[in-house]
């Protein structure tokens, strides 16, 4: 019995609910299209929750991580009563490990006696004696035990792996008692609508709509960062050397990159795939045969025939062995999205002069690309001047052709889709295929980095293996090409064949598990 493959596409409902700003949102400012933040005036100082915040607060960390959330929320709690409570300049004062570094031994322990009081809860810190950037170390070191070593380093990668999202559920109690902290000593001071909110903060988690109270927190947390990082300090208050990117360094040289130990391999494409496909290919050259009505160079015809054998050569090639789901499929991807495009607009338009201008754009290219080489000592290797030259003087001797910069058509891409009708297949392919193509920074990184799985490097890129699985281009390219021989058929009446095969293969019965490169 085969074993189904679980499906890689995560239905787009799932992220219609997302807290992010609409891309009808965002404003085109010549060829930027610019965040809705960009209209805040002034300049923005922009601050990062686990690169940041995260070292600064190690300590909340490690009891939110280790213990349960009643008990941990009431040693944060506590923290802060007490700091109110025997303070004198709590005002003045913070519960991060880089202010904590000004308390006197005395001020320390009276605000974290609960915390180390409480034998678990001590336990749960005590890794903190293994970082030896903090600037409060000396208090750990004189309070804690020290750890093993291996086991304290596992607590301190839970600890950043739990709080990791700033949106958490852990991350954001962590930013609630920050926030609290500024609240209880007088520094922060709410009115008007938002004095409201302070009850639903006194009595967190049990009080109001949290769907709500929590993105107040967040909000509110991060706009007194300031203070936190050294800004806005009361006289005389001088805080320690910046220590937070010294403790990703430290975590760095202490511990080793984590790869994931296994990776999904890509799978070869069903024979079933690439057979229905070369019958596609066979049965498009035979209607060619039926339809010509010259030997003369017949711009519509060889057109409309040459881009749709062309987008399913292409996925020929991508349907046998391996291509359809690693890096080459998205580049094949991206030029059959370009050659569906093509189509759409020449068939939309339909007039003789355009298909013509088409064939002569690419006789321009090809002498071009000839003239430019046969200037050159050393011609790559791919570049076969013979061939070059005989397609470049196959109409007309080259001589007497121009040669047209830009694309052919004098429009962008999208434009032409637009003008044809299918700009909404423009929208859903284009981009993200085209970065393969062009190698665009996102599109390299998926290609050949993974994340480290160890929290203590941040989840950084390291170098993956050559070969990754990816959702399989088969799916789309077939639909594209369906959609292409509409056309054609269209064009050239009348032309049957459709790729079917791939729809069968998606429902959830026939999904096989992968066959592993041999």
């Amino acid at each position: 019995m085969k074993k189904k493959k679980r499906s890689s596409h995560i239905k787009q409902k799932d992220f219609r609910d997302r807290n992010i700003s609409s891309l009808e949102s965002h404003q085109r400012v010549g060829k930027m299209v610019r965040s809705p933040w960009s209209k805040i005036p002034g300049p923005t100082k922009w601050s990062s929750w686990y690169t940041e915040c995260i070292p600064n607060i190690l300590w909340a960390c490690l009891l939110a991580a280790h213990l349960d959330r009643d008990r941990y929320l009431s040693h944060f709690r506590g923290v802060v009563i007490r700091a109110k409570e025997n303070l004198p300049n709590a005002r003045d004062r913070f519960i991060t490990h880089n202010f904590l570094s000004l308390f006197p031994p005395d001020e320390f322990d009276k605000i974290f006696e609960d915390v180390l009081g409480d034998e678990e809860a001590a336990a749960c810190l005590a890794p903190l004696r293994l970082v030896d950037c903090l600037p409060d170390k000396i208090h750990w070191e004189r309070c804690l035990k020290m750890p093993d070593a291996e086991a304290g380093y596992q607590k301190l990668a839970a600890a950043v792996a739990e709080t990791f999202d700033h949106q958490s559920e852990k991350s954001t109690d962590i930013r609630w008692i920050k926030l609290m902290y500024l609240i209880v000593v007088g520094k922060v001071q709410f009115s008007g609508e938002m004095s409201e909110r302070l009850e639903e903060y006194r009595l967190y988690p049990n009080k109001g709509d949290m769907r709500a109270v929590r993105p107040s927190i967040r909000a509110s947390e991060i706009g007194f960062r300031q203070f936190e990082f050294g800004e806005n300090l009361a006289a005389g208050v001088e805080l320690p050397p910046d220590h937070r990117e010294d403790f990703w360094r430290e975590m760095k040289s202490k511990t080793i990159c984590i790869a994931a130990e296994k990776f999904t391999p890509p799978s070869a494409a069903q024979k079933d795939v690439s057979r229905e496909v070369a019958d596609v290919f066979q049965a498009l050259q035979n209607h060619f045969d039926e339809t010509i009505s010259t030997t003369a160079p017949d711009a519509r015809h060889d057109g409309a025939f040459g881009l749709s054998l062309y987008a399913v050569s292409l996925l020929l090639n991508a349907a046998v062995g391996y291509g359809h789901e690693v890096t080459e499929g998205r580049i094949i991807l991206r030029s059959i999205v370009e050659a569906f495009i093509t189509l759409q607009y020449l068939a939309a338009k339909d007039d003789a002069a355009l298909w013509q201008q088409y064939r002569q754009y690419g006789a321009g290219q090809a002498k071009l690309a000839f003239l430019k080489n046969i200037r050159e000592d050393e011609v790559p290797s791919f570049v076969d001047l013979k061939l070059i030259e005989q397609l470049a003087n196959e109409d007309m001797w080259m001589e007497f052709q121009d040669i047209q910069l830009g694309n052919w058509a004098n429009l962008n891409l999208r434009k032409m889709a637009e003008d044809a009708g299918v700009l909404e297949t423009y929208n859903k392919f284009y981009d993200w295929a085209s970065g393969y193509t062009h190698g665009h920074w996102t599109a390299v990184r998926n290609a050949v980095f993974v994340n480290c799985m160890n929290p203590l490097h941040r989840f950084h890129r390291i170098p993956g293996p050559p070969i990754v699985g990816m959702p399989s281009i088969t799916p789309d390219a077939a639909s594209l090409i369906n959609r292409m021989l509409d056309t054609l058929s269209k064009l050239y009446p009348t032309f049957k064949p459709r790729l079917r095969y791939h729809k069968a293969a998606q429902k959830p019965e026939n999904m096989a598990a992968p066959e592993a490169p041999k």
